[in-house]
């Protein structure tokens, strides 16, 4: 059941209030899954971990290391590795050595190494209240006049690249963390498949200013159905659903 107590444990954050705003179910099922990252989640977050906090990658990443298991001492070196590498997440060799190659290309771009040199802590927790909800994040490095963000793609054309925060709903997050930082929001943008281009953008006013209303909207919403209890609706809680024409043909 979800109540204002439990949201003080696990306050609202960019991901599930995303996750609301399709319906009440799907805040639900979120809550409930456990997120296998698939391989480019893996190297999106070495990338990150690489960029913003290098002290730390062989804490939480271990590196496969090229093993024949078909072998009694390459069986015994795996069984070794994965004892050693319990609790950490495991990328190839492969992996680590592109992430790598790629974290050189993009911090010798003037712009980028400058943005990050600026900022004064990364994967900086926050917490706050929105209209009496709880709300939670983190900002992948702040500055004392911006947020920074880093996200990596595999198509980093700037046209690519609005069509894709929009459909992932990037707005709503740039919103959440301009409201509570009161701070404009810069991204490194960085490209995983060659011509591994990589720049820095600001998000502009509009991109803002759409975000934060979507975020009051989805968590007065929320807010509404924590008061009635409806979390088991699926779409029809934002209305009557019509099937009509698709709006290119009108």
């Amino acid at each position: 059941m979800i109540t204002l107590d439990k949201l003080k444990e696990r306050p609202l954050s960019y991901s599930s209030l995303k996750e609301f705003s399709k319906s009440p179910a799907h805040y639900v099922a979120y809550l409930n899954k456990k997120v296998e990252p698939t391989k480019e989640m893996l190297f999106g977050s070495l990338v990150h971990c690489m960029l913003l906090t290098p002290s730390i990658v062989l804490n939480k990443f271990a590196v496969m290391p090229n093993i024949d298991r078909r072998t009694t001492i390459g069986k015994q070196a795996y069984e070794d590795f994965t004892k050693q590498s319990e609790g950490k997440d495991v990328v190839t060799e492969q992996d680590y050595d592109d992430a790598n190659n790629l974290i050189n290309k993009v911090i010798s771009n003037q712009a980028i190494a400058e943005a990050i040199q600026n900022c004064d802590s990364f994967e900086k927790e926050w917490r706050y209240e929105i209209n009496g909800l709880p709300v939670r994040g983190f900002y992948d490095g702040v500055a004392i006049d911006y947020i920074l963000e880093v996200k990596t793609t595999s198509d980093a054309e700037p046209r690519a690249i609005t069509a894709d925060f929009f459909k992932r709903q990037y707005h709503m997050q740039a919103g959440m963390y301009n409201y509570v930082s009161g701070k404009p929001i810069k991204y490194i943008i960085i490209e995983t498949k060659s011509p591994y281009n990589c720049y820095l953008a600001d998000a502009d006013d509009d991109f803002v200013s759409f975000g934060k209303m979507k975020i009051i909207e989805s968590i007065d919403k929320f807010k509404e159905c924590l008061d009635i209890g409806l979390f088991d609706m699926g779409y029809e809680f934002y209305g009557h659903l019509k099937i009509g024409l698709p709006g290119w043909v009108k």
